[in-house]
């Protein structure tokens, strides 16, 4: 009796579908010197307050655009928080992953603010993906700040386009779906300044609940730009 042919095993659509959606979250850049590289890691002193911490050796990232040297100093006194705190339940807190090193550069400059606003927040995105952070989530957090970080002089203030806490889902959906955000990099943070709520609401009327922290958000709230005041360096003993 002949023998019926094997079947080849497959497998589901699904679990298909949700190892491509897993690739796109982990993608990163191909070379990240392509957008800098930092010269050494952070060394810090921790202060008593558990979210204060003050630089024991300089931070100096190199990027390639426009090849400019970013130094944080010793003493550089950073909490990491350039960006609004809502953002922490979907990206995490701002000492918890690779964006790290690119925050603590940028929040000294945010504080000192001798560098224009523009130049001082593309650095932080090229520091991110020079770290290895993912694009979709270099992606938030360069959105997060170019609408509500710091900027200077004191008379600019960010746009008041109407965005919503739940925007954060929405961005955060649209930056892991649309492969137009993992392209040349002047493209993309092109694209994310672009961004009003109704572009988001176009990609998603609802928040997206598949996201993670985003049943935290809540769209009858505003999101809040932050401020950076001073000290710029503190001592730590």
């Amino acid at each position: 009796m002949a023998k019926s042919p094997k079947r080849r095993r497959t497998l589901p659509r699904a679990a298909v579908k949700a190892a491509g959606h897993r690739r796109m979250l982990d993608a990163v850049a191909a070379n990240p010197r392509d957008y800098g590289w930092f010269e050494d890691c952070v060394h810090t002193c921790w202060f008593t307050d558990g979210r204060h911490m003050s630089l024991l050796a300089p931070l100096v990232f190199h990027q390639t655009r426009g090849q400019l040297t970013w130094t944080a100093p010793v003493d550089t006194y950073t909490d990491g928080a350039s960006i609004p705190t809502i953002f922490w339940s979907i990206i995490g807190g701002p000492f918890e992953g690779k964006y790290r090193d690119a925050a603590v550069n940028h929040d000294y400059e945010c504080c000192v603010q001798e560098r224009p606003w523009q130049e001082v927040h593309r650095m932080f995105y090229d520091g991110m993906m020079a770290r290895g952070v993912e694009f979709w989530r270099a992606s938030l957090m360069y959105f997060a700040v170019y609408f509500f970080g710091p900027r200077w002089p004191k008379p600019a203030a960010p746009p008041k386009r109407g965005f919503t806490e739940g925007d954060i889902a929405r961005a955060a959906d649209l930056f892991q779906k649309d492969p137009e955000f993992r392209r040349e990099p002047d493209a993309v943070l092109r694209r994310i300044e672009q961004l009003t709520p109704a572009k988001l609401g176009d990609s998603s009327r609802r928040i997206p609940r598949h996201i993670a922290g985003a049943p935290l958000l809540d769209d009858s709230r505003k999101i809040r730009p932050v401020t950076r005041e001073g000290p710029c360096l503190k001592h730590c003993v």
